[in-house]
């Protein structure tokens, strides 16, 4: 099972924000919406399919649209957690990269 976490959530209420004030909210929406759907069908299809950080193998991403999203397998419950969602032509905060929010 698939499941986001607040922090990532709140990530993609962000991104809906930025684009809706600097765009329209039919863009924002078609933006949060395509990440949202592209990472669950990608990863309910296959977990494995994100690449692996080199800096922390534990956490592997996938990208849409130059947005990229972070997540890991709790190995207590199997699930996978959605950890953080950068946008793109933002800063990488590896600091958001820990294993605290699924545990």
């Amino acid at each position: 099972m698939i499941k986001w976490t607040p922090k990532s959530e709140n990530d993609l209420e962000n991104i809906l924000i930025h684009i809706t004030k600097n765009f329209d909210i039919d863009l924002a929406s078609e933006i949060v919406y395509g990440i949202i759907d592209y990472t669950e069908i990608t990863l309910t299809k296959n977990p494995l399919a994100g690449k692996l950080l080199t800096s922390n193998p534990l956490f592997a991403k996938l990208v849409y649209k130059g947005n990229s999203i972070y997540y890991c397998e709790n190995p207590t419950d199997k699930n996978l957690y959605i950890v953080y969602v950068q946008a793109r032509k933002m800063k990488f905060k590896p600091r958001r990269l820990n294993d605290n929010e699924v545990a």
